[in-house]
């Protein structure tokens, strides 16, 4: 009697009245996918890359390259995950496929891992960004705080702790069956217990709206000691070229040694701040999932709003993609380091990178 009584509620909130009526959705959420879907698989690619050099400088040299390699392993998974969902819902979508309970049986059992690993993403970045400017306050004590094992077991501690997070929604969530009026065909649809629903509000307020907020906050923080610390670095460099060149008859020479120095720690300027405004323009899009629930009374996964909804989760996920693909671009621009171990990696690649310097 109860599940012939919730499959009737399915039908009934389905043919309730929506916001986004289900054609709108399928035409953007069909955009949104295909790209999606370019940059998850430009993130396989980049991130193998990346873990491949990160292996080739070796992992245990110290704790920034473990926490590279740490960032390069989320991202790929939250690249890899995402792929099978996006290639069978574009299926369905363009050819009418009618089998979604595959889709929906990936995105309920396997999510869950990729965004475990999504947020170890983020927070790998926050954790980089601290360790960076702590270098730069107090580069002798930090080297003896962060070793290596810290930073694996904190690598490891959060993931654990963020994948545990979403057995909560997985154990009070399951797939129903409901007969569309209008097709004839049975579909699936999530049923959600009241503890699935109000695991989706905390879990958007706190890690899609204030562990977000607090993320950005840190990395913008961290950002901006970097910048001064860079700018202080540069006037002392400038003070003492200064009197190098007072005291010295060759002034040309160091003068122009003064000037490339000052232009390196420009573009270094110029190359935080493009990274931290990317993060913080991505991560900033995790607020809208948040801001949906609490804008919309009542919205769910199975509710009449339920496009809405899932349309802010693919909007998300895709800047989180975002995110996820570009870092090999900055890793082969600015540090020699990678370039070196990007060619001894992949020789072949040896004339790309020494036009790319």
């Amino acid at each position: 009697m109860d599940n012939n009584h919730t499959i009737k509620e399915i039908v009934v909130t389905l043919q309730t009245d929506q916001l986004i009526s289900d054609d709108e959705y399928q035409d953007i959420k069909k955009g949104i996918l295909f790209t999606q879907l370019f940059f998850s698989i430009l993130g396989v690619i980049t991130n193998s890359i990346n873990i491949r050099v990160f292996l080739q400088q070796g992992v245990t040299t110290s704790s920034t390259n473990i926490a590279f390699m740490g960032l390069s392993i989320f991202d790929f998974f939250n690249c890899f995950l995402i792929i099978p969902l996006q290639a069978c819902s574009l299926v369905d979508i363009i050819w009418n496929w009618r089998q979604g309970y595959i889709c929906e049986h990936y995105n309920l059992y396997t999510m869950t891992m990729h965004t475990a690993f999504y947020y170890s993403s983020i927070w790998t970045t926050v954790y980089l960004s601290l360790e960076k400017s702590l270098c730069v306050l107090i580069p002798l004590k930090i080297k003896l705080i962060l070793t290596p094992k810290v930073t694996f077991r904190f690598l490891l501690l959060m993931f654990i702790l963020f994948a545990a997070s979403r057995i909560i929604f997985l154990a009070s969530t399951r797939i129903s069956w409901y007969v569309d009026p209008e097709t004839n065909l049975t579909l699936p649809a999530f049923i959600e217990s009241p503890l699935a629903n109000r695991f989706i509000y905390y879990n958007n307020l706190i890690s899609n709206t204030i562990l977000s907020s607090v993320a950005i906050v840190i990395v913008t923080i961290a950002t901006i000691i970097m910048i001064n610390k860079l700018k202080t670095y540069q006037q002392w460099r400038k003070k003492i070229a200064t009197v190098t060149v007072s005291s010295l008859a060759s002034s040309s020479e160091n003068s122009s040694e003064t000037t490339s120095m000052s232009s390196k720690d420009a573009e270094m300027v110029k190359f935080v701040i493009t990274v931290t405004c990317i993060f913080i323009a991505c991560l900033g899009m995790s607020h809208i999932p948040a801001t949906v629930i609490l804008a919309i009374p009542g919205i769910s996964a199975s509710g009449p709003n339920r496009n809405i909804l899932s349309m802010s989760y693919y909007i998300h996920f895709l800047f989180g993609l975002i995110n996820s693909s570009i870092n090999f671009f900055f890793y082969i621009r600015v540090s020699t380091r990678y370039k070196t171990s990007f060619v001894e990696a992949f020789p072949i690649c040896t004339r790309m990178v020494s036009i790319s310097k």
